[in-house]
């Protein structure tokens, strides 16, 4: 389907909905819907393989099309950590964008620079409250006060070669860790010695989000509003699983974000965990039949939300505000956020999208699309703490130098979590 096919749908309903949104936000006869347009700049990543970029550019251009008195720049601006860095870099020269895209872990960041506009108002107004999925739209919350509308949230999900399935006699996905160690052993392939297949990948560069699950599946939630707790006992017993897995020679040591789907697609290995957000390009991009299951539970089930939220720049004028809230509210609304959950495979956020005709078609079509949705209700947010991005690097050079053998995962995840807490106390001092 072309990129003009795929918003046919959101084209025909876009004028209604975009005056809908902004009659909703108020913005009729005032200064934002004067003689000049108000220009916005967008700024967002691409953090999943596929043709996102593309369906961005679409979907502005939509929204432009159906708003004569706002026009928004899309400004692709590279991976979440880029953006993340442009969006900063500027702030500090007075010059940032009216709207951005971070990762969600991002809000407390955009907090200490006092760059965000507070919404509570405007989504009390509107009451959009009860139409957004449990959970989601508190990644967007701190101190009682809303600041972002969730945009493209995700869970990571373990995503099968059925045919590889079929080939060894395994008629299900793995329910437990027990369970998915014995499946990738069985669907590791090896010829004389050398390997032509494993059983599992853990997708690299967000192996930390993956980690953060697998801590929430033995029942803890590594963090809290000011610290860290990588270094308790289910943390480390989550990295001895992954060390056990990498002895079993079932799974690689080491792997990148976009190299673990290309893998994948490529046979070359059987089972992934990757984000739901790479649903569709991983369905049609793979020469054989995708499944998609839960991540396996240990004690629990349990996942964590990435993705992100539109965030709306504190510093401009009430009319930038304003157009920047009727897009951030027509980004989000119903039939865009069903249209981009099917072309995407990011977990659309509001309750009644999934209530959609064209998303119940979807769904008889594409049944492992409710996978992610089903999943959600197993969700908690992702690192939610001060200075996270360095929190991050921390907490992945320890899984990487422990998966590479050169230290033991209770050091490893001790020295990430005093290095990360100092670094949050450190942020906290600033503020205070």
């Amino acid at each position: 389907m072309s990129v003009k096919s795929t918003f046919s749908n959101i084209s025909r309903r876009s004028v209604l909905v975009g005056g809908a949104a902004a009659a909703m936000a108020g913005l009729g006869g005032r200064s934002a819907f004067a003689a000049d347009k108000v220009k916005l700049q967008f700024m967002y990543p691409v953090g999943v393989s596929g043709d996102i970029n593309r369906l961005m550019t679409a979907m502005i251009a939509q929204f432009n099309a159906a708003h004569e008195k706002i026009e928004v720049e899309a400004v692709y601006a590279g991976s979440y950590d880029n953006t993340e860095q442009k969006v900063i870099t500027a702030l500090g020269v007075g010059d940032p964008p009216a709207t951005w895209l971070p990762i969600n872990s991002a809000l407390q960041t955009f907090l200490g620079l006092d760059a965000l506009a507070d919404i509570t108002g405007k989504a009390k107004a509107d009451d959009i409250y009860q139409d957004f999925l449990p959970g989601f739209l508190e990644t967007c919350i701190s101190d009682g006060k809303l600041y972002g509308l969730p945009f493209q949230p995700s869970t990571p999900v373990l995503y099968l070669n059925k045919d590889a399935l079929k080939a060894a006699g395994i008629t299900k996905a793995p329910v437990t860790w027990t369970e998915l160690l014995d499946v990738a052993k069985a669907l590791t392939i090896r010829e004389n010695g050398e390997l032509k297949r494993w059983g599992l990948t853990i997708g690299g560069g967000w192996h930390d989000w993956i980690f953060e699950c697998y801590c929430r599946q033995n029942a803890l939630v590594p963090w809290t509003k000011d610290k860290v707790l990588f270094d308790k006992p289910e943390a480390v017993d989550a990295l001895e699983f992954w060390v056990k897995m990498v002895q079993a020679g079932v799974m690689p040591p080491a792997s990148t974000w976009e190299g673990s789907a290309n893998d994948f697609m490529a046979g070359r290995t059987a089972m992934l965990y990757h984000s739901t957000g790479s649903l569709t390009n991983l369905r049609k991009s793979s020469p054989f039949e995708v499944d998609v299951a839960f991540m396996p539970k240990n004690k629990t089930f349990g996942a964590c939300q990435g993705g992100g939220p539109i965030m709306i720049a504190k510093k401009q004028t009430d009319a930038q505000i304003e157009a920047s809230w009727t897009f951030a509210r027509w980004m989000t609304s119903t039939q865009v956020q069903s249209q981009w959950g099917r072309d995407t495979g990011y977990l659309a956020v509001r309750k009644s999208s999934w209530e959609t005709p064209e998303m119940k078609a979807y769904l008889e079509q594409v049944p492992q699309a409710r996978v992610a949705l089903e999943q959600s209700a197993y969700a908690g947010a992702f690192l939610q703490v001060p200075g996270y991005h360095k929190v991050r690097e921390y907490l992945k050079s320890a899984l990487d130098r422990t998966l590479a053998g050169s230290i033991k995962p209770d050091a490893a995840l001790k020295e990430a979590a005093d290095n990360s807490n100092r670094e949050i106390q450190r942020l906290l001092r600033r503020r205070s």
